[in-house]
């Protein structure tokens, strides 16, 4: 590995770092604010404004990479982050919940930044390691993410000492870490680093690369049982009498599944095919929402299904982003990619949109049927079973 590739490396996996720290600590207090503000109906919310954000920011991300490269287009989206933890808090202030939604539609572009970044690290791997350092930099998230949901305590009792709303606390934190990875970042990557020379010309249409599409495909339904199931997990842990501590411990269990067991994933995807990674990760959702539909009313059945949830979340992640970076021309790719995350998000925010009224009306165990279904759909339309991961570059 040359000095620069290295550089770059460690610069996107300290920014994960604290990218994920930022994110993990106010993921799940965003449903309980939500809650707290607007009512259970309303806990989704959280995860639904906040992906569609990232969606919607995904593009315009994209876009900036091809014309600034990935170090503008990354602290971009950390500082639109930072932003929207500001009017997050302001909302929880003055109790004007459209400042809370708002902070949540900014605060997805940082979520845009956090999924681009492994995009970043495949642009300085070499032709067999790409999912390697797609995985290093997805693993790298763990550190902060698991952490994050354990500081819901301390950043209650900071919000507490400086008379801050209740569930608010959280967000002041995740301002000041999203300014030091910016700082990171900044300092760091130096050169630019571009994924390309060459520009895309015209329109990118998905027909060329089936491939790719399925990838996208079966990423999206991940996405969308991921964040179903997580977002209301919360609410209903905290509508049946459990501790704040336990459901921190709860959300600190599926984040590391979603990015501790990267590396794994990574090497399965190089040293086999991507789609392997891919297959595994689709039944690990599926087993997850499973347990859901049949113990939800048990603690540690809850635990272990998160966990899972957060495990096949990862391994599909991690299959399907090698899959699109193998198997798009590099002038495509940045377009392909962003296109990718676009997807993803949205159907995501999907599903938070259906979690919240799903889960307070019926329970969660029937979000999980809605996952399952949803998932079989999914695999029985792309055919991604069936489907060669390798494909020859154009």
């Amino acid at each position: 590995m040359t000095a620069n590739r290295r550089r770059v490396l460690i610069a996107l996996m300290g920014a994960q770092v604290l990218a994920g720290l930022a994110h993990g600590v106010t993921y799940s207090m965003g449903a309980l604010l939500s809650a707290e503000m607007a009512g259970a109906a309303w806990g989704g919310a959280a995860s639904t404004v906040t992906t569609v954000g990232a969606g919607l920011w995904a593009v315009p991300l994209a876009t900036l990479v091809e014309k600034r490269g990935r170090r503008a287009s990354l602290s971009t989206g950390l500082a639109l982050g930072s932003l929207g933890a500001l009017s997050a808090l302001a909302g929880a202030q003055t109790n004007l919940f459209a400042f809370v939604l708002i902070g949540f539609f900014f605060l997805g572009a940082a979520v845009a930044m956090n999924l681009q970044a492994r995009f970043a690290a495949a642009d300085v791997a070499g032709e067999d390691n790409q999912g390697r350092f797609i995985s290093l930099v997805v693993w790298s998230t763990t550190v902060g993410a698991v952490a994050g949901p354990n500081l819901f305590a301390p950043t209650e009792k900071l919000g507490e000492a400086l008379g801050l709303a209740p569930f608010s606390g959280a967000y002041l934190v995740c301002f000041g870490v999203q300014w030091l990875a910016v700082v990171l970042l900044q300092v760091m990557i130096r050169p630019e680093v571009h994924p390309t020379r060459t520009r895309a010309t015209g329109r990118v249409p998905l027909g060329r690369y089936p491939s790719a599409a399925a990838a996208i495909a079966v990423n999206a339904v991940s996405h969308f049982a991921m964040v179903a199931l997580m977002s209301m997990t919360a609410v209903h842990l905290h509508g049946h009498g459990a501790s704040i501590t336990l459901i921190g411990v709860t959300i600190s269990f599926h984040v590391l599944g979603m990015y501790g067991f990267a590396p794994v994933f990574g090497w399965l995807a190089d040293a086999t095919r991507p789609s392997l990674a891919i297959h595994l990760g689709l039944g690990l959702s599926l087993l997850s929402a499973s347990m859901m539909i049949a113990g939800a009313q048990t603690e540690a059945v809850v635990v272990v299904a998160l966990l899972l949830l957060g495990v096949g979340w990862s391994s599909t992640l991690v299959g399907s982003s090698t899959l699109i970076t193998n198997v798009t021309a590099e002038q495509d790719r940045p377009t392909v990619q962003g296109r990718s995350d676009f997807v993803m998000n949205l159907t995501g925010a999907t599903g938070g949109v259906i979690a919240g009224p799903v889960v307070s009306m019926w329970g969660i165990e029937w979000m999980g049927v809605v996952v399952v279904a949803a998932i079989a759909v999914v695999v029985a339309g792309t055919r991604v079973y069936g489907a060669r991961a390798a494909a020859p570059k154009k």
